[in-house]
């Protein structure tokens, strides 16, 4: 393992505990308690929250990022964050001390909501809902990308030197039935709920049937749409080879995602999927802000490390809940439906971009290449000796060598 990955893995390692130390614990714990109760008041309209809800989304999503900007400072450590001793968090004064720090968060929110409903009137505030809806989008959209992207820095690592690419026939067909067999257990599980195909209905099979034939035709498409790309000259095909699999595969969990919320089939996984939809959205959330606290710190920055960095994930959680909380609000479905509509957009635009993320991996690591393959030092003279010109040379400068001994001596 290199030192890189070393250290990739113990700055991830130490973002972890800091997110789960109790020292910020009141403050993930009120994400996931004011999260749910504004999507239920949002989803019922408890009394006029359909409009106030998405305002007041933003002005807690605005407060801890207040408080990401102050934490550094001592006054700011002092105001956010509960220290514990020795007995843990399983005592009163913690957790007095702990919900106590939740005061300037909510005074902090409370008056950006005041000023928003001063400066702004009804019909503008609810401009607020459409803005967090189209946020959504963009962050399904945002997602895509990313984790596109994630494959083609993997590419990058693992390229080695030119080798040309497999693709169209028993390639494509390979790569097809790969996929077929690694989504079906998936099926199995998510779908028939790990129950015997043969007790579910014949539309049950025959939607899950086609689903496997859909991400086998959507495998065959693909090669075929990144063809040019992937044959070109210079470039290990391998690499790319790994980074279309991967991409492909990565797409097809999430137009799984989506074809596990449809009516037909959220029946028997609507509590999972819910589940799974909160664990989805932390991993987002702490990888988002990992790699603004890698960045922050090649900069100097502190406002992006430590303690920090809970309060900008919480303040991205809180936009991303809000976001879906005002999509379904404004298209009166439920929570699983708009989960879909993300997970459908995630999975389009990573087919969508494929050809560009591997154009991306381009030329291979000519430094890489040069010390995988330079020949050894025996080698190398061996070569130059029979280079035309080169023996030559090498022969006078041997002669002149000696001269050199002589008159040393």
């Amino acid at each position: 393992m290199s030192a890189a990955s070393v250290n990739d893995a113990s700055e991830a390692g130490s973002l972890l505990r800091v997110f789960s130390s109790p020292s910020t614990l009141p403050h993930l714990l009120s994400l996931g308690a004011f999260s749910g109760f504004l999507y239920v008041a949002m989803k019922i309209d408890l009394f006029g929250s359909e409009i106030q809800g998405s305002i007041i989304f933003l002005s807690l999503s605005f407060s801890y990022f207040f408080a990401a900007l102050i934490s550094p400072s001592r006054i700011g450590k002092w105001i956010f964050t509960i220290r514990y001793g020795d007995d843990g968090v399983l005592n009163r004064n913690y957790w007095f001390g702990g919900f106590s720090r939740l005061l300037p968060i909510i005074a902090v929110a409370g008056t950006f909501w005041l000023i928003s409903n001063l400066l702004f009137v009804e019909g503008q505030l609810s401009n607020a809902r459409i803005f967090l809806a189209l946020l959504f989008i963009g962050m399904s959209v945002f997602q895509g990308v990313s984790l596109a992207y994630g494959w083609v820095v993997y590419a990058r690592k693992v390229q080695r030197s030119p080798r040309k690419s497999r693709i169209g026939g028993v390639f494509s067909f390979v790569r097809s039935l790969a996929a077929v067999i690694v989504f079906s257990p998936l099926v199995w599980w998510f779908g028939y709920g790990a129950d015997n195909p043969s007790n579910a209905s014949y539309t049950e099979n025959t939607y899950w049937i086609l689903f496997l034939i859909i991400i086998a035709l959507i495998g065959v498409l693909l090669d075929r749409y990144t063809k040019s790309v992937r044959d070109r000259d210079g470039v290990d095909g391998v690499a790319l080879d790994r980074a279309f699999f991967f991409i492909f595969i990565t797409s097809c969990w999430h137009l799984l995602g989506a074809w596990r919320r449809s009516p037909i089939a959220t029946e028997k996984s609507s509590g999972g999927m819910l589940l799974e939809e909160a664990v989805l959205m932390s991993i987002s959330i702490i990888l988002a802000v990992w790699s603004m606290s890698k960045r922050g710190e090649k900069g100097g920055w502190r406002i992006f490390q430590g303690q920090s960095a809970v309060f900008w994930g919480i303040g991205f959680g809180f936009i991303y809940a809000g976001s879906i909380s005002s999509l379904t609000a404004l298209s009166e479905g439920s929570l699983l439906t708009t989960t879909a509509i993300g997970h459908a957009i995630t999975a389009l635009v990573m087919m969508g971009i494929l050809p560009i993320c591997i154009s991306w991996i381009g030329q291979p690591d000519v430094e890489k290449i040069g010390v995988v393959n330079r020949p050894q030092p025996a080698e190398e003279e061996s070569v130059l000796k029979h280079l035309p010109g080169v023996g030559k040379l090498t022969q006078e400068r041997t002669i002149i060598d000696d001269d050199e001994v002589e008159l040393l001596d």
